[in-house]
C-alpha cells in the first residue's frame, strides 16, 4: 500500500510541476501592462471587434470573471502557486473561476483537455486562451475582450496582454470554452 501511495504522490508532484512551464517567458519586453505594438496589431485595430466584445453584451458571469480576474494583476507569479501572494497561470485561472462558481482541473493541459475547442472568431469574454511549447499545452490565460488576455506571466506576474504580441502569436495553440 505504501508502494501506491508513493506512486500517486510523484504523479500528482509531475502532473503540479507540468502545469506552466517557468522556462518560458509569456510577455512582451516591455515593463508596463501595455500591450505589446506590433507589426499584425495596425491591421488588426482596423477590424471592427466582434459584438461579443461590447461591455453591454456581456452575462453576469463574464462581467464577474473579468472582474475577479482584474483584482489578479501585479500579483507575482510563483510556479505551482494560487494564491494571491503568487500564482503561475493555471493556478489563477482555477481560481478566478472558482470565484464564479465553475470548477476547472489544477494544470494549463488539463485545462485544455476539458475545455470545448473553438475558433478565434468564435471567441469570447471569459474563453480560455491556451499557448504550448514543444509541441504540449504550457500555458493559459483568460479572454477579456479586445483581442487581450489576462495571465499570470513567468516574467511578470498577473498581466493583461494583446494577442497580437509575438511570443504569444509562436506559442499560441488553440481556445477553449468552459462557459454555457
Amino acid at each position: 500500500m505504501k508502494f501506491f501511495s508513493k506512486i500517486i504522490i510523484a504523479f500528482a508532484a509531475i502532473i503540479l510541476i507540468s502545469s506552466c512551464s517557468s522556462s518560458v517567458r509569456f510577455s512582451n519586453n516591455d515593463s508596463s501592462n501595455k500591450p505589446a505594438q506590433t507589426k499584425s496589431s495596425a491591421s488588426n485595430k482596423a477590424k471592427k471587434s466582434s459584438e461579443i466584445d461590447k461591455p453591454a453584451n456581456l452575462n453576469s458571469i463574464q462581467k464577474n470573471i473579468i472582474s475577479e480576474a482584474e483584482k489578479w494583476l501585479g500579483v507575482p507569479y510563483a510556479w505551482g502557486g494560487n494564491t494571491k501572494k503568487g500564482v503561475d497561470c493555471s493556478g489563477f485561472v482555477k481560481e478566478v473561476y472558482e470565484k464564479v462558481g465553475i470548477m476547472l482541473p489544477r494544470t494549463a493541459a488539463l485545462q485544455f483537455e476539458y475545455a470545448d475547442r473553438i475558433n478565434k472568431n468564435e471567441r469570447r469574454i471569459g474563453d480560455l486562451v491556451f499557448f504550448k511549447k514543444s509541441g504540449q499545452i504550457s500555458h493559459v490565460g483568460i479572454y477579456i475582450g479586445n483581442n487581450q488576455i489576462i495571465h499570470s506571466s513567468s516574467g511578470k506576474g498577473v498581466i493583461k496582454q494583446s494577442l497580437d504580441d509575438d511570443r504569444l502569436q509562436e506559442l499560441y495553440a488553440g481556445m477553449g470554452r468552459v462557459l454555457q
